[in-house]
């Protein structure tokens, strides 16, 4: 049985993750994210590291509940839905960010910069507000 004690510990681990990203976006144009590729290279393992740790926790939610495991990381989001973690209507939102973590670590596509440098607010936007959910439902 996983208790709230190791997953709110999870918790503040995305949170590092999460500010981390934010300090390296900081003052960020797309000319700077393509012509630097250091700080490119940095956001791209934030994202995914984020997404990574957001699933864990989505499935250590799972267990505690005793509901099946997810199939894969976007069913994660979807499964804390279904079993009222998560509202739909953002499950559905922030499930699509483990597309983006697929293909910046397995390169199943050539991975286009302007799509990384455009989903860097989304991410920050759905991870805090994902945050925050978790931090409430589990009293972290």
């Amino acid at each position: 049985m996983v208790d709230n004690a190791v997953i709110c510990k999870k918790l503040r681990i995305l949170m590092k993750y999460y500010k981390e990203l934010k300090k390296i976006e900081e003052g960020l144009t797309l000319q700077i994210y393509l012509d630097d590729v250091f700080r490119r290279r940095a956001i791209e393992r934030e994202i995914q590291l984020i997404v990574e740790c957001a699933t864990d926790i989505n499935n250590m939610i799972l267990r505690k509940i005793k509901a099946e495991p997810a199939q894969d990381y976007f069913n994660s989001f979807i499964d804390l839905a279904e079993n009222d973690v998560l509202d739909m209507d953002f499950a559905l939102e922030i499930a699509p960010s483990t597309g983006l973590r697929n293909i910046l670590v397995h390169e199943y596509q050539q991975i286009d910069d302007k799509i990384v440098f455009n989903s860097i607010q989304k991410v920050l936007i759905f991870y805090m507000q994902y945050i925050e959910i978790i931090s409430k439902y589990l009293g972290c």
